[in-house]
């Protein structure tokens, strides 16, 4: 559990950011996000001297700085940005974090939860997680027939072109997917799985349906 800081009142200066502080489920980060792209991070970098004061905590200023990422987007699941590289920005406290936070690694791939801010993308929501680590390898097109959360949980439970096993995290991808969509749309995601050529592939995938309730005769011993 996150050890959540008092809210944070944002000044009017028009040098200071709009700092979002504030927790979206996962399902809430699909709605609440006007731009949802799928890409690796090229870059990603802790601007420290670059604090802005807003805020204060125990009667003590609160100072945040910014983490510029830059992403080689591979797929658009909403907005208007093409396959490109991008850079955003996300803000984070200079202080001590305890708990969940945003914190996507360089060279992992990821569903990145943007919106605009001026002419400068930002995540959608500051310091709180806005990515969902992507797993399953790069993806040439999303299925987006019944909508992005569908599209998601299924990016992240299906095999793309460099899948590897060793990077491969099922539960990872059927926590989600279940926030995504549900228990009951996520269970033929993972049941595919268990009908996977690979013997590790099938063994983890038939764990997830044991931890998660489900029966399935593709796990059958």
């Amino acid at each position: 559990m996150a050890t959540l800081l008092p809210a944070v009142f944002l000044c009017s200066c028009s040098r200071a950011p709009h700092i979002v502080y504030r927790h979206l489920t996962d399902r809430e980060l699909v709605e609440q996000s006007p731009i949802i792209v799928v890409g690796r991070i090229e870059k990603k970098e802790m601007v420290w001297k670059k604090l802005v004061r807003q805020g204060s905590e125990n009667g003590h200023p609160l100072f945040w700085f910014p983490v510029n990422v830059r992403i080689d987007v591979e797929n658009v699941v909403r907005g208007d940005l093409g396959p490109s590289l991008v850079e955003y920005t996300y803000w984070l406290p200079s202080g001590p974090a305890v708990g969940e936070w945003n914190s996507p690694m360089e060279g992992g791939r990821y569903v990145h939860f943007l919106r605009r801010e001026g002419n400068q993308l930002r995540s959608v929501v500051d310091f709180w997680p806005s990515t969902i680590h992507v797993t399953t390898g790069r993806h040439r097109s999303l299925n987006a027939t019944h909508g992005p959360a569908q599209a998601i949980a299924e990016l992240l439970l299906s095999p793309g072109e460099d899948f590897t096993i060793d990077r491969f995290n099922p539960s990872n991808g059927a926590t989600h997917a279940m926030r995504l969509i549900g228990k009951a749309a996520t269970f033929p995601l993972v049941e595919a799985l268990a009908g996977n050529s690979d013997p590790r592939i099938r063994a983890e995938a038939c764990e997830e349906l044991r931890t998660f309730g489900f029966a399935s005769s593709r796990c059958s011993e």
